[in-house]
């Protein structure tokens, strides 16, 4: 055993049970790595989260008509998101709705989302997020292919 804290004999398991930033093979750990990617504005962990055929979409009141775009558009908006604010907090509150079998998932969850741009600039906004997800069989990652935002941004 070492007496030394600052080199501490090392444990083969390491952090090896420990889910640290989100384990996406469960829907629970699907939402953890979608917040901690959020709060770290990490796009490498955030991109993870989404199939190749993913689309997101809300409704623009202002036009009055649905705006979508896809996986690459929602990471560039995400990154520059990401690079141009101090602050993000995401929190996943309850499901309204969660439907699934053992490949497909249908997640309806309310979520409040303070952004911090600057000393002078906070945004805060709430809604819900309807989500379509799927994988490839059990244990392996849920993965998004469709967001609807239905929030007050």
């Amino acid at each position: 055993l070492s007496c030394n804290p600052f080199a501490p004999d090392i444990d083969e398991d390491g952090l090896a049970d420990v889910d640290l930033l989100g384990n996406p093979s469960s829907i629970e750990g699907f939402f953890k790595l979608f917040r901690n990617s959020y709060e770290l504005r990490d796009t490498t962990l955030y991109g993870q989260l989404f199939d190749r055929d993913f689309e997101f979409a809300y409704f623009d009141f202002e036009l009055g008509q649905e705006i979508s775009w896809d996986r690459d558009t929602e990471l560039n908006i995400s990154f520059n998101l990401f690079q141009s604010v101090q602050q993000i907090n995401l929190d996943w509150n309850f499901y309204t709705q969660l439907d699934t079998t053992e490949t497909e998932a249908f997640v309806i969850r309310n979520f409040n989302l303070p952004i911090t741009q600057d000393e002078q600039n906070t945004f805060s906004g709430a809604g819900r997020a309807r989500f379509r997800l799927r994988r490839q069989a059990v244990g392996t990652a849920w993965k998004a292919y469709f967001w609807f935002d239905d929030s007050d941004f």
